[in-house]
Formats: structure tokens, sequence, C-alpha cells
């Protein structure tokens, strides 16, 4: 007989097994659930937080450069770049080939960055207008300019220098993040590019920022303004000027600097081949700023700061040492003059640096001795950097003194076996030019040296008296510097063709040279010192038939932005003067800011006088820089007078007066 424990329903078992199982695993979830809401999951936190959070960088605008009378070289644009987010495309073979032919970028690349496991990945960065409207056509964004699933359209800054190669040795350039990586950009980086914030945001369930933190967001600081030394216009015309010599001479490369030797502000500085910023693919060669990187042997120019050298200890200009006909024989070494003609007997130190004799120069080094020129050297900042506010300064190369034979010591009298850079020659000059004091060169305004270098007197009145006098020399009759000449002031200043090392057998080559001068119009105002040079001029390669021309454009173009007048006369006790103040004394002299005038309009005509002249009224003048009267007084054959330093003060004719053509105007000017 069956017991009644045995005919119990065996589904019903079953199922009550079930229940309890079910009940168990739905405790379970409750009590991991209450766990994690209680306590919490670091891991499943730190997920929740890659998900729906995110870090933002918010990149501030980078400041802008000028020049000194605001002119920008260097600013900002907003543009687009193309990026995508590669979890959230679908078809990524089809999206890759879309992209690929929007953008004309090789498909395997851009598929690799599609099947990557990331949320943002860039494909394009500053992309045209033109190229922007090639993705509507392969379905990238919309015709609205919407991008297409996963894919993302960034608003950047980017950087444009509107000037194109204006300068682009001074400015440098940036990076695609607009972070400097040459010349003023890198070396002002952190005061251009002002404070990047990260700041937290919350995401959709897109992955589209939705909150960002506005507290944090506040402390982004927009980079500063950038002030250069520079005159834009006038280095517009020096660059022109330098290309032409470049291209007359069929020389390798050049270089220019103008700078005023009172303050040692560069004014201008040029190098040519040059680049454009705006581009990044220029070479190594085309970038660098030659005349603060790149050293050479000066040559003739040297003889002047040996002379310098004999002044500062007794020598004087009228003692005479034995040319040697051309020829002298030192330690067994031969040297002879620039040219096989030049046969000199008994020359005057003043004469010796006239007609650049390398065999008066090398017994003037030999008589001064090696510890007084090298101390001299030294106190000139040979072998040293000048603390230039730019990166990538060179010190040159001063051999040590314990390393001077005498041939050595002859051959540096003449500029050969000492490594300078066109920057320190410069300063040199300026020296002589100011008074006597060696400044710092500075390229942006207001900087101060990391040395807090004062400038300092290195020559005695006495001495910078006779060096301009034997410098005025070189550009007169008998001397080697006639084609720096320009009508109306009294020039300066040294020419030198330096031999080059041949590279391959490390002597000097007899086909290469490097044609520099240096020199500066005595008298006037702005006192500025200029440094032209030629790498390796082919045909004639003397500098007196390079160089020196070249100095005289870049004076031209200086004189006509300055509003020297030229036909000023040089008041030789005020070149002669013991001018100590002037260091720390303010600019006395306008540098003709560049304005607008609303009536800046052609002369009216009026009829014809009584000798049948054509006749005009007279435009109103008064207030306007040099450059902006002529201009309104162009394409007229007007005789036009001008004295006085700065903008107009009066004018003759006066507003509204006729004047006929082949009148005299007459203008003064004042720095007021």
């Amino acid at each position: 007989m069956t017991s009644p424990k045995s005919t119990k329903d065996p589904t019903k078992n079953r199922l009550t097994s079930l229940l309890t199982i079910c009940l168990l695993f739905v405790a379970a979830i409750l009590t991991k659930a209450a766990y994690i809401q209680l306590i919490g999951n670091d891991r499943l936190e730190k997920l929740a937080r890659r998900q729906f959070q995110s870090k933002m960088l918010i990149r501030p605008r980078r400041g802008v450069i000028t020049d000194r009378n605001g002119e920008p070289l260097a600013i900002n644009v907003e543009t687009r770049s193309l990026a995508v987010s590669p979890n959230k495309i679908q078809n990524k073979r089809t999206m890759a080939r879309l992209i690929s032919k929007a953008t004309e970028l090789p498909y395997q690349r851009i598929l690799e960055k599609l099947i990557e496991k990331r949320e943002f990945a860039w494909i394009k960065r500053h992309v045209s207008d033109s190229e922007f409207e090639r993705y509507k056509k392969w379905q990238i964004t919309t015709k609205n300019g919407e991008a297409a699933d996963g894919i993302l359209i960034v608003k950047e800054s980017k950087r444009i220098y509107p000037h194109h190669e204006l300068a682009a040795h001074i400015l440098g350039s940036v990076n695609v993040d607009s972070e400097g990586v040459e010349g003023i950009e890198l070396l002002n980086n952190e005061k251009l590019q002002g404070k990047i914030v990260s700041i937290q945001a919350e995401k959709d369930a897109f992955g589209r920022p939705t909150f960002i933190d506005a507290t944090a967001a506040n402390h982004v600081r927009d980079g500063e303004q950038v002030t250069l030394t520079i005159d834009a216009s006038l280095q517009f015309s020096v660059e022109q000027e330098l290309r032409n010599a470049v291209l007359r001479t069929n020389a390798r490369a050049g270089s220019v600097i103008v700078m005023n030797a009172v303050t040692g502000e560069i004014l201008a500085l040029a190098n040519t081949p040059s680049f454009d910023p705006n581009l990044r693919h220029a070479s190594a060669s085309r970038r660098r700023n030659r005349v603060i990187t790149d050293g050479y042997e000066p040559g003739s120019t040297q003889k002047t700061l040996l002379l310098a050298a004999g002044l500062q200890h007794g020598f004087k200009l009228s003692d005479k040492v034995w040319g040697e006909k051309g020829s002298f024989i030192i330690q067994g070494k031969r040297i002879s003059e620039a040219e096989s003609h030049e046969k000199f007997e008994w020359l005057t130190l003043k004469k010796v640096l006239q007609v650049s004799s390398n065999i008066g120069a090398a017994k003037l080094a030999i008589k001064l001795g090696t510890d007084r020129y090298y101390s001299v050297l030294k106190t000139f900042g040979f072998g040293a950097k000048t603390s230039i506010d730019f990166p990538g300064e060179i010190s040159g190369y001063l051999p040590p003194k314990k390393k001077w034979k005498p041939l050595s010591l002859a051959n540096i009298g003449f500029g050969q076996g000492i490594l300078v850079t066109p920057l320190q020659m410069a300063r040199a000059y300026a020296a002589i030019a100011n008074g006597g004091w060696l400044v710092r060169p500075k390229l942006v305004m207001d900087s101060e040296s990391k040395t807090n270098e004062q400038p300092k007197r290195i020559l005695t009145p006495k001495t910078r008296q006779l060096l301009v006098e034997a410098l005025l020399s070189v550009t007169e009759e008998g001397g080697t510097g006639l084609k720096a000449k320009v009508e109306g002031y009294k020039i300066a200043g040294k020419t030198a063709t330096a031999q080059v090392i041949d590279p391959k057998s490390k002597k000097y080559s007899r086909s290469r040279y490097i044609a520099s001068f240096i020199g500066f119009p005595v008298g006037v105002e702005p006192n500025i010192v200029i440094f032209t040079a030629l790498d390796q001029p082919k045909g004639v390669y003397y500098a007196s038939e390079t160089a020196a021309p070249l100095f005289k454009a870049v004076l031209t173009a200086a004189a006509n932005r300055f509003s020297m007048p030229a036909t000023m006369a040089v008041d030789r006790k005020l070149a002669e003067k013991d001018d100590s103040s002037v260091i720390s004394d303010k600019l006395k002299w306008s540098l003709a800011k560049v304005t607008t005038s609303e009536q800046n309009r052609a002369l009216n005509w009026v009829g014809k006088d009584k000798n049948g002249s054509i006749t005009w009224q007279m435009p109103p003048l008064v207030g306007l820089s040099v450059r902006e009267a002529i201009k309104k007084m162009q394409g007229h054959m007007f005789d036009i007078e001008i004295s006085g330093i700065g903008f107009v003060k009066t004018q003759e004719p006066e507003s509204g007066k006729p004047i006929a053509e082949g009148d005299i105007v007459r203008l003064t000017l004042s720095e007021e």
C-alpha cells in the first residue's frame, strides 16, 4: 500500500525549489544594489565618471604681436578642424572612404584612426573654407554645415601673419596648437599664450558637453600683446632693398640691421633667403636668423676696433707704419694686401683705415700687443652674447689670450681668426656712433635684460672723436666706401671683403667672400647704425661695389621714413662733442607714426595764373608727417624744402592758397 507522502506532486516540489532560487537571486541583487548605493564601488564610480564627465582644456586667444607703431604682425583668426568620435561611427570603412575623398588624405591612415577604441581623434586641423565645402559634397557634413554622426567640426584659433614674409626671422612661428617654436613667438610664448584652464564638463548620452564649471572657466586669461621695436614700414623697405642687392650680385644670402645706436632698439632686421611663417615647410637654412645665430670672420670692419684699441692706449691718427710695399712675412707666413697693385709705403693710422691696409693693421696689432688688444675686444663684448631678447644667440669666438702668437695677433688685427655675429659688430659700431656707450640690443619694447645689463662707456670722448674722423675718410675721395655716400650726409663707416674658409680644403677660399659695410650718418637724428652684408656675391665681389651701395639704399629708406631732411648740414662740433648724457635722455626725435587724415585727397584744380601756369589749391599739411605731406603733394612738379624734425608745424603757402607747378613749398617741422 502506497504512503501518502510518496504521492506528493513532484512538479510542485520543482516549482518550490525554482521559486526559492529566484528569491535568493533577487535578494542577492538587492543586496548588491544596496551595497553599491550605500557603500559604493570605486571601479564603477570611475566608469560612470568616464562616461558622463570629462575634462576640457579652455585655450585663450593668443596675444598679438605688433610693430612699434601698433601695426599687427601676428594675429589670430577663427578656423575649423575635422575630428571624429570612432566609438559612434557604425560603418567605419564607408566613412573612411568618404573622409579620404573629402580631405584627400590616405584611406588606410583614416581607417586606422576609426577602428581605434577611443572617443576622439583628429583628422585634419585648420580646414580652409573651400575644403569645408567639399565636405558637404561627400556628405561629411550636411548642407547646413552640421556634422554627420561621429564626425566633429571643432572651432579653433589659428595664428596668422598678415604680412607674410615681413619680419619673419624676428617673429618666428607656432605649431598647430599655437605654441611658439621659434623667434619672438618662442621667447615670449608664456606671455603670448595666456593661461590655459582645465575644467570639468558633464556629457549627455551622445558624449556632447552640456554643463561646464563656469567658475573655473572664468580663470582663462587671454595672451598679452607683445610690441616689437621694429618699424614695419622701414622693415618692408629694407627687405626689398636686400632682395634687390642679392639678385643684383647673385649672392648666396644677405643680412641687414638698422639699430638705434642710443637705445639699442632694432628698427629693422632682415635676412634673405626668407620664408613665410604661415607655411610650415620652409627649410632650416631659410628660417634661422643669421644676424644672431650665425658667426663669421669680420674682415676689415675689425680694423676700426683695432684702431680704437690703439687710440685708447695712446696712439695717434698721425702715427705711421711701414706698408712693406705690399708684402709682409711673419712666422713664415705671407700677409699681403687685398689687391696686388696695392704697394703701400708709409701710412698714417688714419690712412690704414681709409685704404684698408692689411699690412698696416697687422703691424699696428703687433705694436699694440696681445694684452691691450685682447682687453679692448673683450670690452666691446666679443666672445660673449649681447643679451638680446631673442632665442638662439651665439657668443662667437674670441681665442683665449694664451693662444695668441704673433701671426694670430696680426691676423685678428685685420679680422681673421675671430668669429663674431653681425649683431655684435653692429653694437660695436653703435658705441662709436652714440658717444662711446656699449648698449644692449633689443627687439621687444620695454623688455628687460636677463642680466640687467646697463649701458657702459667703453670709449673716451677723444677716442670716439678720432674714430669718427677716421671713418669719415673711408667714404671720402681715396677711401673704399665712396659708394656708401648719400648726398647731404656725412657717412662714417668701413668696408670689409672677408675671405671664407673652404669646407673642403680648410683654407681661405680665393673665390668666396662675405662683403660687408657698417656705418652711420654723422650729426643727424635718429642716431642710427646700419650693418649690411652679402654672402658670396658673384662677379665683382668687393664690398665697395656690393655692400656699400646696399648701405646707401638702406640709409635712404631710413632717411625717408624718419624724416631726416636730405639738405641737413652736419655740424662738426655736434659730431665731435662729448654727448655723455645721451643714453639717459629719452628719444628727442619723432619716429613718424603713420596717421590717417580725413582730408587726404588730391589737390583741387583752380585754373591758370597770369603766366599761364596751371594752379592748384594748397592742401592742409600741418600736423602730418613728412611722408604724409609729400604723399599729398605727389604727382606735381613742386620744389619742397624741409627744415626741422618731426611733424609739420607750419607750411608756406598756407592751406587754401593757390600754388603753381614749379613753385616752392616750405615745410617747418617740430617734435611737438
